[in-house]
């Protein structure tokens, strides 16, 4: 990929669980040296527990009025904030039985991107399968969000990446 990612300040990466948003924003985070927001990180404490809407949105209106940024992550009702205040948004847009194959498999394995306490719901429970239907739906419902708000700002950059 020949992009300068250097060249946008702002950069939100956006995309089904599992299609690698965090290890893209990790590899773009090391070579242009931008601060790197892991949204599930901040999203997330200890017992699953999570801050009000309020407190979420408040919270995302602070995370990109940085000078230079890397966001990864979805959270639909927060999206828009992200979005509208990026230079680019990268869009992996892989099909959903790889994201479900890549978030199986790394089921109990301790994801950088999420607090050291977070402990996953077990496999076959019912938390757990709901997160594979969130994953399975994500093409229909999430896309959708996704290329609304690119019509609704086309002077954001967009780079769609597939597969």
């Amino acid at each position: 990929m020949d992009i300068n990612f250097s060249a946008y300040p702002r950069i939100a990466i956006i995309g089904s669980a599992g299609s690698g948003k965090s290890t893209l924003a990790r590899q773009i985070a090391a070579e242009t040296g931008h601060p790197l927001i892991h949204l599930d990180h901040e999203h997330w404490s200890a017992g699953w527990t999570h801050p009000s809407k309020d407190e979420w949105r408040a919270m995302n209106e602070e995370f990109v009025r940085g000078e230079r940024w890397i966001i990864d992550g979805n959270y639909g009702g927060t999206m828009e904030i992200r979005y509208r205040a990026a230079d680019l948004v990268i869009f992996l847009d892989c099909p959903r039985l790889i994201c479900l194959k890549r978030v199986i498999k790394r089921h109990g394995q301790k994801r950088p991107d999420m607090k050291e306490e977070m402990e996953e719901s077990p496999l076959f429970s019912k938390d757990y399968l709901e997160f594979l239907w969130f994953v399975w739906r994500y093409p229909k419902r999430g896309k959708r969000k996704v290329m609304a708000l690119r019509e609704k700002y086309p002077g954001v950059e967009f780079l769609r990446m597939r597969g």
